[in-house]
Formats: structure tokens, sequence, C-alpha cells
């Protein structure tokens, strides 16, 4: 398997790039993760009951998703392509564990979380950003393949106990309820003004 791994590493790395095609990986590489808490912040401020709920299942997944790969990364700390002296490395980055690839444990978990709701078009795009991300983070030399379809794996396994925890007519709804008294107590002045929903 490691020698499949390597092998699909080398072909997708990038060998001989354009400063464009560099560019545009280090660009999805680094900052498109920045779009989930753009996304959250907006479910959470605008949206109705439903989206909100979908966000709280979004955040439960994302934590469940990022505990199990720290967790994986400490217990089989799995070198990166740089480590073993593999292909080329555009992106500069600590010599720590790369299995499996944080930046697509968040896109692939909330993405899957968000399947699950009315939001399924933002989910696709989220699944999508998922393998975008994981191919730039390859493409760039700092995460072998297998580290994005561990993720993946990852990620849907902690939906997959996220949903229903959420789900749960007991603690779902009385964690919802807390964080929207909360919610309306900080936001107290832009609920007013009508800048963002109750």
């Amino acid at each position: 398997m490691e020698e499949l791994n390597q092998s699909l590493f080398l072909l997708l790395n990038a060998n001989t790039p354009s400063t464009a095609m560099i560019t545009l990986a280090t660009l999805l590489a680094e900052w498109l993760i920045y779009a989930v808490p753009l996304l959250l912040a907006g479910l959470w401020l605008w949206g109705r009951r439903e989206q909100r709920t979908a966000a709280l299942t979004g955040v439960l997944s994302v934590a469940l998703a990022l505990i199990c790969s720290q967790l994986i990364s400490t217990l089989w700390p799995h070198p990166r392509p740089f480590m073993l002296g593999l292909g080329q490395t555009f992106l500069a980055h600590a010599p720590e564990a790369s299995f499996p690839s944080d930046h697509a444990t968040v896109l692939f978990s909330l993405g899957f979380a968000l399947l699950v709701s009315a939001l399924r078009k933002t989910a696709a795009a989220l699944l999508l950003s998922g393998i975008v991300v994981g191919w730039a983070r390859v493409y760039l030399g700092v995460h072998f393949p297998f580290d994005i379809l561990g993720a993946l794996l990852v990620a849907y396994a902690a939906c997959r106990v996220a949903v229903p925890l959420q789900n749960n007519s007991v603690l779902g709804s009385r964690l919802l309820t807390a964080l929207e008294s909360l919610y309306r107590l900080l936001f107290a002045l832009p609920i007013a003004k009508g800048w963002v929903r109750e």
C-alpha cells in the first residue's frame, strides 16, 4: 500500500510546474479553508433555525473529525513526502505527521454533515473543495494521496456520529436552544438593529 501511495504521489506532485499553477495550488491549499468559518458564521447569523441546526451539526462533525485526526497522527505518525526526500515541495510546512490531512478533514466533515440537511448544494461544493484542496496539497508536496483518502474516511465516520447526536431530540434541541440564548444575549444590539437574524 505504501508503494502505491508513493507512486500516486509522484504522479500527482508538481515536477516542472508553471508559476501560475504553483500560485493557484497555493491559494487553494492555504486559503480555501477560510471559507469554512465564514460559511458557518453566515448560516448562524442570517440563517433560520434549520440552517443553525445544520451549522451546529457541522461544527460537531468537524470537531469530532479533528479529534480523531489528531489521535491517528499521534498513534501513527506517518511522515510527509519531503521528510522522505520524495518529489518536489513548493509549500513550507513543519515536518510533522501527514496522515490524515487536517485541511481535507475539515472540508469533508462539514460537507458530509450538511449533506443530510437541506443545504445539499453547499455540501457538494464543500466535498468538491475537499478534493481540490487535497489535490493542491499533494501537488505542492506536503501530503500523500492516502492522506486525503484518510481524511475522507475519518470525516465520514465523524459525521456518522455527529448527525445522530445532533438529531437526538433532547440533546440536540437543548444544545441549540442554549446556544441561541447565548447568541441573543451577546448579539442583542446587532439583532435589534436588524443586521443579523434573531
